[in-house]
């Protein structure tokens, strides 16, 4: 939140800075300047998303395992990223099992597991294509976003979070920890995600 609010600021400080100070006669040399400021912002506005996306996937992975690659949960899903069976077979990983994993770690390691996230989340991301309009929509009082979007999938799948979005936030359903649906949508909801 501090980090979005310094660069917002920074953004904009920038901006005033740079018109003002060229604001008597536009110049070739204010052209040229304009130019490498949008450059230069295209680039902070990625860096930032970057950023954004790395603290978004950092924070998952403690919410799921305190962010311990080694971790076995009690209803068998496990890694960093708490993934069952299921998940790693639908995206094509059927070698990796509960019971492979117990034996030897190194067949998950922490590199494979940030691959698999990112694969679901590319995966979840197309399933929900067709309800990304209910971004910035507040249901039962949680603002939709991206990142709140992306973490309730990984959370009950992408069939949960339609199935919150479609009824208004009726049906909520939870995992076996208790955690619901509407949980992750507000635990997630302050990325800003490209």
């Amino acid at each position: 939140m501090i980090i979005k609010k310094i660069c917002r600021v920074l953004v904009i400080s920038l901006l005033f800075a740079s018109v003002s100070l060229n604001c008597i006669a536009p110049t070739i040399e204010f052209n040229q300047k304009m130019v490498a400021f949008r450059k230069a912002t295209v680039v902070a506005v990625k860096m930032h998303h970057e950023s954004e996306y790395q603290r978004f996937i950092k924070d998952l992975g403690y919410s799921e395992s305190s962010n311990n690659w080694l971790c076995i949960n009690r209803i068998g899903c496990f890694g960093e990223w708490q993934f069952s069976e299921s998940t790693l077979r639908t995206l094509g990983y059927r070698h990796i099992t509960l019971r492979k994993f117990k034996a030897d770690p190194q067949i998950f390691p922490p590199e494979l597991q940030r691959k698999v996230l990112e694969s679901l989340i590319r995966v979840n991301l197309n399933i929900l294509r067709n309800y990304h309009h209910f971004i910035g929509d507040t249901i039962r009082n949680v603002v939709v976003t991206k990142s709140g979007m992306i973490a309730a999938s990984h959370l009950g799948g992408a069939g949960s979070l339609k199935s919150f979005l479609k009824t208004n936030g009726r049906i909520n359903r939870r995992d076996v920890l208790g955690t619901s649906i509407r949980d992750y949508l507000r635990r997630f909801d302050d990325y800003e995600l490209d």
